[in-house]
C-alpha cells in the first residue's frame, strides 16, 4: 500500500467508531441484543442505538428479526469474516498492514437445477475479478422473502418479483424437453400426441409458481397421463427416467449437462414447449455496495456475451 492508499485509509477509519465493530461482532457472536449488552457490560439500548449507527454506515441492515431473536444478512456475515480477521490480527501482532486481495463471500439463493446450469459461468467470472471471492449456495423457498429479509445477495430463480425494492437482469432463457431412456422399447426420437398420453412419467414436484404453471399447461395437455414417479429433486426424475421406461419434461439446459452421466434421449413431440427466462435479482440499496454492484455488472455482461454466442 502506497502513502496515497493509506492516508485514504487513515481518513476512512477516523471517520468510523472502531467501538462500534467490537459492538457488532458481540451482537454477532452472541446473536442477540441483550446477550451482547451482557458480555459488554452495556446497556440493551446503547448496543441497539451502535446497530442504528452502523445501518447508517454501511449498505445493509446488518441483522434482521427471527422469531424471537435477530440473524445476520449474508453481509453481516461477510463483514464479521473481515472484521474478526482484523481483531485476530490486532490482538496477535498489532500488524495493522493492509491487503488488498480481500475475500468476499457471494451468497445466491437458487434452487438447484438452476445453480447447476448458472454457477459455471458465475464462478469463472468472480475468479477473473478477485481469486479470493467465494461463491456459496442456500436453498431457495421465497424469492422475495429472501431477498428483503437479506439472506442472500442475488436470487437466481425463472420468476420476477414484482417488488420496487428488487432489480431483474435477464441471464438466460430456456425450455421445456420430453425425454426417455435411450434403447427405450416403444419410443425413438419422436413421440405423436396419442403416443405420449399412453406412456407413464416422472414429474418433478414443485410449489414455485411458474413451474407450477408449467405442470398445469402439461396436465392440459396430456389429462390422462399416468405419474409413477414424483420428486421434488430433478436429478432424482432424470435418473428414474435413464434406468426405466418412464418419460419426464425436464429443463432442457439442464438435461443437456447430465446426458454424459444420464443415458437420456430427448424427444421431438407434438406437446408444446414451454420456454422461460431465468432471472437474476438484487436489492436496489445494492447500488450503495460497490462491490456487489461490480460484481451484478459482470456477471450480466457474462451471461450476455454467452447468450449472444448461443444465438449464433
Amino acid at each position: 500500500m502506497d502513502n496515497k492508499d493509506s492516508s485514504a485509509s487513515l481518513h476512512k477509519l477516523r471517520s468510523l467508531d472502531l467501538n462500534l465493530l467490537t459492538i457488532f461482532e458481540a451482537v454477532y457472536i452472541n446473536k442477540g441484543i441483550v446477550h451482547a449488552a451482557n458480555a459488554l457490560n452495556l446497556t440493551p439500548s446503547s448496543v441497539s442505538q451502535s446497530i442504528k449507527k452502523l445501518r447508517n454506515i454501511f449498505p445493509d441492515p446488518l441483522f434482521i428479526r427471527d422469531g424471537q431473536g435477530i440473524s445476520p444478512t449474508a453481509y453481516a456475515t461477510n463483514l464479521h469474516k473481515h472484521i474478526s480477521q482484523g481483531f485476530s490480527s490486532i490482538l496477535t501482532g498489532l500488524d495493522f498492514t493492509s491487503d488488498n486481495d480481500k475475500s468476499r463471500v457471494l451468497t445466491i439463493s437458487c434452487y438447484p437445477f438452476i445453480a447447476q446450469i448458472t454457477f459455471p459461468l458465475i464462478l469463472r467470472e468472480l475468479e477473473k475479478i478477485n481469486s479470493h471471492y467465494i461463491l456459496q449456495h442456500v436453498p431457495l423457498t421465497d424469492a422475495e422473502d429472501t431477498l428483503i429479509q437479506h439472506r442472500a445477495d442475488l436470487v437466481i430463480d425463472i420468476s420476477s418479483q414484482f417488488n420496487r425494492s428488487i432489480q431483474s437482469i435477464r441471464l438466460m432463457s430456456d425450455k421445456t424437453v420430453l425425454v426417455c431412456r435411450q434403447n427405450h422399447p416403444e419410443i425413438d426420437k419422436t413421440l405423436s400426441a396419442e403416443q405420449a398420453a399412453s406412456q407413464q412419467y416422472a414429474s418433478v414436484m414443485t410449489t414455485v409458481g411458474d413451474l407450477k404453471r408449467m405442470q398445469f399447461e402439461i396436465g392440459e395437455a396430456l389429462p390422462d397421463r399416468f405419474v409413477a414417479f414424483a420428486s421434488f429433486n430433478a436429478i432424482n426424475v432424470l435418473s428414474m427416467v435413464s434406468g426405466t421406461d418412464l418419460l419426464a419434461v425436464l429443463p432442457e439446459r439442464m438435461v443437456d449437462i447430465f446426458m454424459p452421466a444420464f443415458p437420456v434421449q430427448k424427444l421431438q413431440c407434438d406437446l408444446p414447449v414451454q420456454p422461460y427466462d431465468i432471472m437474476m435479482m438484487y436489492n436496489k440499496s445494492a447500488k450503495n455496495d460497490k462491490t456487489l454492484s461490480k460484481i451484478i455488472h459482470v456477471i450480466g455482461e457474462a451471461f450476455s456475451r454467452q447468450e449472444t454466442a448461443s444465438a449464433l
